[in-house]
C-alpha cells in the first residue's frame, strides 16, 4: 500500500449557514401576522427601529379605513356598549339551575359536575371518583346528572356519543322502545352499518333502520360547541389578486399593514458620542436594521416571482370557483424562477391568497400530476377529486358505487389511477365507504 504524507492544497464549495442567513430562511416563513410579531420583538430591543402597524381589511382597506373613522365620529348607541361575547357553556348551564330546589350539597354536587363536563358536551369524570372527592353519596351524583340532562342543550353531560344520541332522541320524544334496544344492544352494529344483522335478530325492516339512521344524522354529537368560548380563526390573505381592465394586481398585503422605518436622527446622535461602546452599540443595531430591511424585501421579491408564476398555470382558477386547478409541483416552480424547491416550500408555508374565487392556502394550490389513456392532456390530482365526487353524487343511493367500480368509470373517461389512490382521494374528502353510503330507502 502506498501511502504518501505531505502538505497538499485542495478547492472545494461550501455553504456556511451564518445566523443571518438562518435568520433570513426563517423571516421568508412567516405570514404576515408573523412577520408584524417578529418585527415589534426586534424593535422592542433596538431603539433605532421604528415600527407602524396600519389597519387592515382584506375586503376593502381603504373604504374600511374611512368608514372606521366615520363610526368613531358618530354617538355610540347603547348597543355598541355592550360586551360582544359569546355566553360560556357553565354560565349558561348554571343559569339555567338557578330556580331548582336544591340541597347546599346537591348544589355543590351539581356545580362540580358542571365543570367536569368539556367543551364538546361531555361529562369527562366518573360518578363514583366524584362523590370520593366531593365525599358524597353517589346517588346524589346520579340524581344531579339526571338534572343535567334535562337542560339544554340535548344532550349534555352525556357519558359517551351513545348516551349522547339517546338523550336527544328522548328530548324530540323520538325514542322508541325499538330504537331504544339498537342504539343500546346494537351500537356499533347500527353505526357500522351491518343492519343485515340486526334486521335478523329483531325482526326490523331496512326501511326503519334506515330512518332511524336519517333521524340520527339531525342530530349534534358535540352539544357543548353550540357554546364554546373558543374564538373562530380567520385566514387572513398575506397576497391579494386582483382583475380590472389593466389587467391581474399583486398586492403584497405587508405593503398595506407594515412599515418598517429607521431612527436617523437618534443615530447620529448615538454616534456623537464619546463613549466607544455606544457607537459600537448604534452601529450593530443600524446594521440589523439593514439586514431586517433587506430580508423583508428579499421575502416580498421571492414571493411575487413564485405568485407570478402561479397566477399564470391557474389563472382560470383563480377567476372561476367551478374550475379545476392545473397540475403543477414546487419543483416546476422553483425551476421557472431559478431557486431550490426547498425556498418555495418556505416561502409558501401558512400563507393565504385572496382570489376572486376566494381565499386560498398557497400551500393547496400544488397538486400532483396523472396521466390519461390519450396522454393528450394530464389531470391535476384535484381535478381527479371533483370528477370522484361527481361521480358519487350521481350514484343510486340504493346501489352506491365501489372504489373499484370508480375506478372503471374513470378508465372509460381516459383517467388511469389505482383504487388504492381512489380510496385515498375519498377518504381525504370525508366521504365514507360505499357499505356506509348505502340507503335501504330514497
Amino acid at each position: 500500500m502506498d501511502m504518501n504524507y505531505g502538505l497538499f492544497q485542495e478547492q472545494t464549495l461550501k455553504l456556511n449557514m451564518t445566523q443571518s442567513l438562518a435568520q433570513a430562511i426563517s423571516i421568508l416563513q412567516l405570514n404576515t401576522m408573523e412577520l408584524t410579531s417578529f418585527v415589534e420583538e426586534i424593535a422592542m430591543e433596538n431603539p433605532l427601529l421604528e415600527v407602524e402597524t396600519n389597519f387592515y381589511s382584506p375586503i376593502d382597506y381603504r373604504r374600511t379605513k374611512k368608514k372606521r373613522k366615520k363610526n368613531l365620529d358618530e354617538k355610540q348607541s347603547f348597543e355598541a356598549f355592550l360586551p360582544n361575547k359569546k355566553q360560556n357553556l357553565y354560565e349558561y348551564l348554571q343559569m339555567q339551575t338557578i330556580t331548582f330546589n336544591l340541597t347546599d350539597q346537591e348544589r355543590r354536587y351539581l356545580d362540580f359536575l358542571i365543570y367536569n363536563i368539556n367543551e364538546s358536551g361531555y361529562l369527562e369524570i366518573d360518578l363514583e371518583d366524584a362523590s370520593k372527592m366531593l365525599s358524597l353519596p353517589i346517588e346524589m351524583g346520579k340524581k344531579t346528572l339526571n338534572i343535567i340532562h334535562e337542560l339544554d342543550p340535548p344532550g349534555i353531560g352525556a357519558r359517551n356519543l351513545q348516551e349522547c344520541l339517546l338523550l336527544q332522541l328522548e328530548s324530540k320524544n323520538q325514542l322508541t322502545l325499538k330504537y331504544r334496544y339498537i342504539l343500546t344492544k346494537y351500537f356499533q352494529d347500527f353505526a357500522d352499518k351491518k343492519w343485515k344483522k340486526i334486521e335478523g335478530d329483531l325482526n326490523i325492516s331496512l326501511e326503519e333502520i334506515q330512518y332511524l339512521y336519517d333521524i340520527i344524522q339531525t342530530l349534534n354529537p358535540r352539544p357543548g360547541l353550540l357554546y364554546s368560548n373558543e374564538k373562530t380563526e380567520y385566514a387572513v390573505p398575506d397576497i391579494i389578486l386582483e382583475k380590472d381592465s389593466d389587467g391581474w394586481h399583486i398586492q403584497i398585503v405587508e405593503d398595506l399593514f407594515l412599515e418598517v422605518r429607521f431612527n436617523d436622527q437618534y443615530y447620529t446622535e448615538l454616534i456623537k458620542e464619546q463613549d466607544s461602546k455606544t457607537i459600537e452599540f448604534a452601529k450593530d443595531k443600524y446594521r440589523q436594521i439593514q439586514w431586517l430591511k433587506n430580508s423583508i424585501e428579499q421575502r416580498k421579491n421571492t414571493i411575487l416571482k413564485i405568485v407570478n408564476v402561479i397566477l399564470k398555470k391557474q389563472e382560470n382558477y383563480f377567476q372561476n370557483v367551478k374550475a379545476s386547478l392545473k397540475p403543477m409541483t414546487m419543483a416546476e416552480i422553483s425551476e421557472e424562477i431559478g431557486v431550490h424547491e426547498s425556498t418555495v416550500s418556505r416561502a409558501v408555508r401558512n400563507k393565504y391568497i385572496k382570489t376572486p374565487s376566494g381565499v386560498h392556502a398557497l400551500r393547496n394550490l400544488f397538486t400532483s400530476q396523472l396521466s390519461t389513456n390519450t396522454g393528450s392532456k394530464s389531470l391535476s390530482s384535484e381535478a381527479v377529486k371533483k370528477e370522484i365526487q361527481a361521480i358519487i353524487d350521481q350514484e343510486d343511493k340504493t346501489k352506491p358505487y365501489s372504489d373499484n367500480a370508480i375506478v372503471s368509470i374513470l378508465k372509460n373517461k381516459g383517467i388511469n389511477i389505482s383504487r388504492r389512490t381512489i380510496t385515498k382521494y375519498r377518504e381525504s374528502m370525508n366521504i365514507p365507504s360505499s357499505l356506509k353510503r348505502k340507503r335501504y330507502t330514497v
